[in-house]
């Protein structure tokens, strides 16, 4: 922690400020007709939120827990009180680097895409996108945190970094802000992270950063936002979710009806721990091994927006 600022206190500052963004993008989208949102979609967004807060709730004491172990009985490489600034500069360097990984790990092994995916499963994009967290990410952030912990960062650090690049996250969910620029070049933006959540295959798993994006432009994973092509977003394969629960759980269905094929042990696992969108005998990319019937295409029509609800 910083002083008085504990990840509690930043999670309840937090929420006003989130309502406050919403409200204010919903009031422009509705006085200048951008349809920016629509009540079915909003109502998604809420529920999977609030699904989200739940599960880091339950699980937050065990990875807190987690932690402490391979803290406690870590080298302790980093000393948390001898150089303060560098401590905390290196700590939020190297775990925005681990989420970098995290999120990147997220869209290219099916079995961990399948908790990331309801998060852009939406066809539109504003800040209560960003309430539609990957329902199962506080247990999986943990797992790639540990490596923190062994060095030395204290785990009460570790989740309070996490939740202010998480505010960020939320801020870059959106439309109404073009590109910021000398921003451009070091941190994820809104022009960035539209980009991330299209589907154009120009766009397709790009720009993982969460708050800094120079690891998308070191490892190869970086594309500017092009004003001649405007960003599609959704999944590349145009899912009918049924009701909420649908929108979780179905990418798991999905991995076990591919798994029930007669085809060999191997090729199952690929199917378990492979590329999204992989088929046996396919050689492609599999992201785009579909039938046009599967093929997510753009709006056509705005939906309903909230002023008609």
């Amino acid at each position: 922690m910083i002083g008085f600022l504990t990840h509690e206190i930043v999670m309840f500052l937090s929420m006003p400020v989130t309502l406050i963004l919403v409200l204010l993008e919903i009031f422009i989208s509705v006085r200048y007709d951008k349809h920016y949102y629509s009540a079915r979609d909003t109502k998604a967004n809420l529920f999977l939120g609030g699904c989200y807060i739940l599960i880091d709730i339950i699980s937050r004491g065990l990875g807190l827990l987690l932690l402490t172990v391979f803290y406690f009985y870590g080298p302790h490489l980093v000393p948390a009180t001898a150089h303060l600034i560098l401590y905390w500069v290196s700590l939020v360097l190297l775990e925005d680097l681990s989420y970098w990984f995290m999120h990147r790990m997220d869209h290219r092994v099916r079995v961990l895409w399948a908790g990331h995916i309801h998060h852009h499963s939406s066809k539109e994009f504003n800040f209560s996108v960003g309430l539609r967290s990957a329902v199962f990410e506080p247990i999986e952030k943990f797992l790639f945190f540990v490596p923190l912990a062994i060095i030395g960062y204290r785990p009460l650090d570790i989740v309070l970094v996490y939740i202010l690049a998480q505010g960020w996250g939320t801020f870059v969910h959106t439309k109404t802000i073009n590109k910021l620029g000398i921003l451009e070049y070091f941190f994820t933006t809104p022009s960035h992270h539209r980009v991330h959540h299209g589907i154009n295959e120009k766009y397709l798993d790009k720009n993982y950063g969460m708050f800094l994006i120079i690891w998308d432009k070191m490892f190869g994973t970086f594309q500017a936002e092009d004003p001649n092509e405007p960003v599609v977003y959704g999944t590349v394969k145009d899912v009918g979710y049924k009701n909420y629960f649908d929108i979780i759980f179905n990418e798991y269905g999905q991995i076990i009806k591919d798994t029930k094929q007669p085809i060999p042990f191997k090729e199952k696992m690929r199917y378990i721990f492979g590329p999204p969108g992989y088929k046996h005998g396919h050689k492609q990319n599999p992201r785009f091994n579909l039938s046009p019937k599967e093929q997510a295409s753009p709006l056509k029509e705005p939906l309903a927006p909230l002023s008609d609800c």
